[in-house]
């Protein structure tokens, strides 16, 4: 039967005949494809015609079955998610340790819908010489025995079901049964089909149109070359004509669905990067999961945080989500919040943990989040009433729905919904209602193993929103059986890939497979399929191009033998990208590396830094200390090492306080074990300090910092007792108002040490390796000790980095007196009159940066590349990998005459 005929069958008998199709995607054309027809004929109003998939068409006539009350005893069949949690019980009872119930079930509830499409399930149990066999065999019985105690049935045998009514006269054979698409049916189709002939039912086959096409063969250098290729082409032929139906068709589509749709997006919408939201003019045929839904990924997020400690970044992703109650007019304040959060939480978080650090959080940065810490304690609430409880699926399934609706955006009118996640959030509810249904297979469980059954169900969940008839359809081998294109593109055509490998069942014996003819069961079976699909997509368009790859990492890649003979294609013309677009045009270049002044409305912050940034780069100095602009930081566990350099700091400072003096006599004075007494205290106190400020952290780590420290420090101090004459600290962790050039600072010295003579000595403490400083360039690494001795110990006689790691102690400096500082130290000779010149020249060099730095000078201008961008956070604001930039550093004039000191030397 053609096309024609069929359209004209359904406009005279719309409900004597039944369209049956492999597929709902057919289904939808065909539906359409008689609107348009009805439409052209000039009618306005016409009858909906019957045109189902086949498990849409075995449902209908199970539900006329079912509403029948001449059948009472007719069973309801289960849901995919019943049936999947009763695998997953008979697995668990059957006491097999072999896969997790988990793993197991969906293996064995699809080797179970196998045996029953090709009518192998009652031969199944006589074959027990493989193990997996009499497992799975166990299993089915188990199976079979409680779904028959539920007085129901399940997907798998409901054809046959049906059929038995048929043959029986239980129900009503339609008049006319029109099959389109099935040029291969299992054996269970096709005795539903024998049998509702053999009732009276008139079958015919839809005969698509058929084109003789000249096929040519596409090579490529890669899957991604294929890609590009294929969107080049798509783009040519919408571009030649924009009423087009285009066919894509990719075996493997599911691994590639991804990345051919990116180069679809950039061939087709080069402006989609700008404008996300805009409709993409293709469809996918595989859906992806349910779970992948911004919309439900935002659901299944909200649900696990209330009942077990989840990753920060899952935490966050809920916290700006724009679905969380109020995400619109709190959102910058939550951004702000989010990111002290991530300065105060470990990798993992509880809500208890969230909810507190949150309050926190909000207090210290003045953000008004009423709408998010109102969300956050009824999540807490819940919590509370809820979690350890065991109850009914329909239960839970109200609960979750209560929940999701108290905190969601959409349900208090801050949001509205997009046609597809409208259509996500009806399927989410619709998910709902099977799981709710589980009543029938499950008891009372917990809210944890109600949450994960949900989510599994979701992750299984294919969800395909529908809108419009785009011309590109993007489809898979068995989506496109039945269809007809005016331009159609085969991809991944290689020798490995096509025919598909073969696939046995490993629960099902071979033997059956192999005779009934199963998919996938033998090369030959497949070889078969293959050549009669590409039979029926060659001829399916008058313009058919199939194409593979020649290279997949490093080895190469031959085409298939079925496409081999094919005649070459010439490449497609390149459609325009984003990036052709930007680096074609016209570009109007403008060198603005001046900022306004700085203005000392406000005090400056950072220190020393702001001129160690600026001696790095201006314009990482301007970005930090004038936007005040910082990467987002990432949560972690235990301390980083800003921290644990800090507890260094603090626990030294505490150590030093504490004796009776500070001095080094007091120190020698100190028994070692005191010491260590005095150093653990310390380190337990500073511990305490800084966990006020970012968040607790567990006994244990705290226990294996402390002992770090006071190992670490008691290795310290022997070095200083053993290297060092006597001293006395004068400055401890001492905040001081530095003024240097414009600007005034604010800094705290580590440490200064005054001798019996009066010299001083400045020391900072480095917890990191030790590097050289750059204290003899003109644009130091480490400027802080030349600004603490020139703004503010003039008077010192040596500056030093006194290196504390475990393993590695000791001073790197420079000093006037060679007595100064351990090791060997010269700092100048006939190029510098005296110690108070070299100083001097530190202080005109800072006073430069600062200068600098008040002026607005924000040039992108690296000291070193790529060594001072390595680190850098601001690579996306500077664009300094698109400048291509070039390193502009200075040195000092003299600084061959000086020399770099450590107590190495």
């Amino acid at each position: 039967m053609q096309r024609d005929a069929l359209f004209e069958l359904l406009n005279r008998s719309p409900g004597a005949v039944f369209v049956v199709t492999p597929n709902r995607r057919l289904a939808r054309v065909i539906a359409a494809d008689f609107d348009v027809y009805q439409a052209c004929k000039g009618l306005t109003v016409w009858p909906t015609p019957t045109i189902l998939p086949f498990a849409g068409f075995v449902a209908k006539l199970h539900d006329i079955a079912q509403h029948d009350p001449a059948l009472p005893d007719v069973r309801i069949p289960l849901s995919r998610v019943q049936e999947r949690v009763l695998w997953e019980a008979v697995i668990a009872d059957s006491g097999v340790g072999l896969l997790l119930p988990s793993v197991a079930a969906p293996l064995a509830a699809n080797a179970w819908t196998r045996a029953h499409q090709w009518n192998i399930a009652a031969r199944v149990p006589r074959y027990t010489a493989v193990a997996d066999t009499r497992v799975f065999t166990a299993w089915a019985d188990e199976y079979q025995r409680r779904v028959g105690a539920m007085r129901a049935s399940d997907v798998a045998r409901l054809p046959d079901v049906v059929r038995s009514y048929v043959e029986s006269g239980a129900i009503s054979a339609p008049e006319q049964l029109v099959l389109a698409g099935f040029d291969d049916t299992t054996a269970q189709q096709q005795r539903l089909f024998d049998a509702l002939k053999a009732c009276g039912t008139v079958c015919e086959q839809l005969e698509p149109p058929r084109h003789d096409a000249t096929p040519l063969r596409a090579n490529c250098l890669d899957v991604r070359d294929e890609n590009e290729k294929v969107a080049d082409w798509v783009a040519a032929r919408l571009a030649a004509n924009p009423n087009a139906c285009i066919g894509v068709v990719v075996p493997d589509l599911t691994a590639r669905r991804r990345t051919l749709m990116a180069s679809l997006d950039a061939a087709l919408m080069p402006d989609r990067v700008l404008a996300p939201t805009s409709a993409r003019p293709y469809t996918v045929s595989l859906g992806g999961s349910l779970s992948d839904v911004s919309l439900v990924a935002f659901y299944l997020r909200v649900l696990r945080l209330p009942l077990a400690s989840t990753e920060y970044e899952e935490a966050s992703a809920v916290l700006r989500s724009p679905f969380f109650s109020g995400a619109t007019v709190e959102r910058d304040a939550r951004d702000l919040v989010d990111a002290q959060l991530r300065r105060r939480c470990q990798r993992r978080v509880d809500l208890e943990q969230l909810f507190e650090a949150a309050q926190v959080c909000a207090r210290e940065s003045r953000a008004d989040l009423p709408h998010l810490l109102a969300g956050l304690r009824t999540l807490n609430q819940w919590r509370r009433q809820h979690a350890s409880r065991a109850r009914l699926p329909s239960d839970w399934a109200g609960a979750f729905a209560e929940l999701l609706e108290s905190i969601s955006a959409v349900s208090d009118g801050d949001r509205a919904l997009d046609s597809a996640e409208y259509q996500a959030r009806g399927r989410w509810q619709a998910l709902l209602g099977e799981f709710a249904a589980l009543d029938r297979t499950t008891r009372g469980i917990t809210a944890a193993d109600a949450l994960a059954t949900l989510q599994r169900a979701a992750r299984e969940t294919v969800f395909q929103p529908e809108g419009g008839t785009p011309p590109i359809q993007v489809l898979g081998i068995l989506e496109a059986n039945g269809l007809t294109f005016d331009h159609l593109w085969v991809m991944g055509l290689t020798a490995d890939a096509w025919p598909l490998p073969s696939r046995p069942d490993a629960l099902l014996p071979i033997e059956l497979q192999r005779a009934a003819g199963m998919p996938g069961s033998s090369a030959a079976t497949e070889l078969q399929r293959a050549r009669r699909q590409l039979h029926q997509l060659l001829r399916s368009a008058p313009e058919v191009i199939v194409s593979h790859a020649t290279i997949e990492s490093d080895r190469k890649l031959a085409p298939s033998p079925l496409i081999a003979s094919f005649a070459q294609n010439l490449p497609p013309p390149r459609a325009a990208r984003l990036l052709d677009a930007i680096t074609t045009a016209t570009l109007t270049s403008t060198l603005d590396a001046k900022a306004p002044p700085w203005q000392p409305l406000t005090p400056l912050r950072g220190g020393a830094s702001v001129l160690q940034n600026q001696a790095a780069c201006p314009f990482r100095a301007f970005a930090m200390h004038r936007l005040n602009a910082r990467a987002i930081e990432s949560p972690h566990d235990g301390f980083d090492y800003r921290e644990r350099g800090q507890l260094v700091h603090d626990t030294l400072a505490a150590f030093w306080n504490s004796l009776p003096e500070p001095t080094r006599d007091a120190l020698a004075a100190t028994p070692q074990q005191d010491r260590r007494v005095l150093l653990r205290v310390a380190a337990d106190a500073a511990q305490l300090r800084l966990q006020a400020r970012r968040g607790a952290v567990s006994a244990a780590l705290t226990e294996l910092e402390s002992n770090r420290l006071v190992r670490v420090i008691e290795q310290w101090l022997q070095y200083e007792l053993a290297t060092r004459t006597a001293f006395r600290v004068v400055a401890i962790e001492e905040a001081r108002t530095m003024h240097v050039g414009p600007l005034t600072l604010s800094a705290r010295l580590d440490r200064v040490d005054q001798c019996p003579d009066g010299a001083r000595v400045v020391i900072d403490y480095k917890t990191g390796g030790a590097k050289n400083p750059g204290w003899l360039e003109a644009r130091p690494d480490e400027p802080q000790l030349l600004l603490y001795l020139t703004a503010s110990e003039r008077a010192a006689r040596a500056i030093a980095l006194a290196r504390v790691r475990a393993g590695d102690v000791g001073f790197n400096g420079l000093s006037a007196d060679p007595q100064l500082l351990p090791g060997r130290t010269s700092v100048w000779n006939v190029a510098h009159s005296s110690w108070d010149a070299l100083v001097d020249l530190w202080s005109s060099l800072l006073e430069r940066l600062a200068v600098q730095f008040a002026a607005g000078n924000a040039a992108v201008d690296p000291k070193r590349l790529p060594q001072t961008c390595r680190y850098c956070d601001l690579p996306t604001l500077c664009r300094i990998n698109e400048r291509g930039g070039t390193v502009v550093a200075g040195v000092l004039e003299d600084e061959e005459s000086a020399q770099w000191v450590s107590d190495e030397d």
